[in-house]
């Protein structure tokens, strides 16, 4: 089953517009940055998309990420690191079931502080028109048919 994946950006106009994956790569990897984002924050829409053979691809994850850039255009490897690191410590409390209670409520404690964190730097809540406008671009999925959306 092919499984690939679809960006979607925020332009100026507040339109969803394609991202193409390798541009992204790029970017991320450092070796091309994306000039019109130099030093933003830019709202991108994250989608898995699988198909079976013969059939159109539908959508079976999507996320909305806030993607810092810095003064070049490349993917911020701090603020990326600094997402990667709040991930980390919001899922802490799951890893750690068998700790003494005391240490498992403290971990819980930060654990939420990191996801509150995570959300409010690198998460958006896209809007209904929003919504729509993504999934209108992305899924070929027959009305009725469920989404997975993070």
């Amino acid at each position: 089953m092919p499984v690939w994946r679809r960006y979607l950006v925020r332009d100026a106009s507040g339109r969803m517009v394609e991202l193409p994956s390798r541009a992204l790569d790029k970017a991320e990897d450092g070796t091309s940055p994306i000039p019109g984002f130099a030093g933003r924050c830019v709202d991108v829409v994250a989608a898995v998309l699988v198909a079976e053979r013969g059939q159109s691809p539908q959508v079976a994850e999507v996320s909305f990420t806030k993607l810092y850039f810095d003064k070049s255009g490349f993917v911020d490897t701090g603020k990326r690191e600094r997402m990667i690191r709040l991930m980390l410590e919001s899922v802490a409390d799951k890893r750690l079931a068998r700790i003494p209670n005391a240490a498992r409520a403290e971990a819980a404690v930060r654990a939420g502080a990191a996801r509150l964190q995570l959300a409010d730097e690198f998460a958006w809540q896209p809007g209904p028109a929003e919504m729509n406008e993504v999934m209108l671009r992305l899924d070929h999925r027959p009305a009725g048919q469920g989404h997975t959306v993070h």
